[in-house]
């Protein structure tokens, strides 16, 4: 591919759908300036991004590869192309859930053996009493406002808002639980 000639297919559709540079930035999710280095010739999209370019620009994936305009049938090489973005696409996305679930879980674990060992119990005074788990607490806290913001660009957020508000409820869930049974059997 000629780095000058697909950027000046981009600024041309860019043109013609009335855009510019940060309203495709936008449908896109990348920066205006990313768009600019495009269009210049400066540099070429992640293949990541290359789908949601030709939507953006109304024109099918071999049509951007090749940075022109074709009226026919989709091609077998184009619907090649299309599956390998495709494939490309679902991997990522799979590796971005891996990664969110991973991380709840490991924060999930470690919020649950924070709560067991900072149990003090009194004997003496028939007593208990636990540390606030910060270390689930903190994690929910950001994993929450990563999938809000994720939600307000409308982006995937992998349930980020749901393992946020699960890694903050459950050691208060933990913590009630743990005075309610001692509570029970204390008295």
């Amino acid at each position: 591919m000629d780095a000058n000639k697909f950027g000046c297919f981009v600024a041309e559709r860019r043109k013609e759908l009335k855009m510019t540079q940060k309203d495709l930035a936008a449908k896109i999710q990348v920066t205006d300036k990313a768009v600019s280095k495009w269009e210049r010739g400066l540099g070429f999209p992640d293949i990541n991004t290359i789908e949601d370019l030709a939507d953006a620009l109304d024109v099918s994936i071999m049509e951007l590869m090749k940075s022109e305009r074709e009226k026919q049938e989709i091609s077998a090489e184009e619907m090649a192309v299309n599956d390998v973005v495709q494939i490309a696409k679902t991997d990522f996305e799979e590796r971005q859930k891996i990664i969110t679930y991973t991380f709840a879980g490991c924060t999930l674990l470690f919020t649950i053996l924070e709560i067991l060992l900072s149990i003090d119990w009194n004997a003496e005074r028939l007593a208990l009493s636990a540390n606030v788990p910060w270390v689930g607490i903190v994690p929910g806290i950001i994993m929450l406002i990563y999938g809000i913001i994720c939600k307000i660009k409308g982006k995937k957020s992998f349930g980020a808002v749901e393992i946020g508000i699960s890694l903050l409820i459950i050691p208060v869930i933990i913590i009630g639980a743990i005075y309610l049974f001692c509570g029970i059997f204390m008295s």
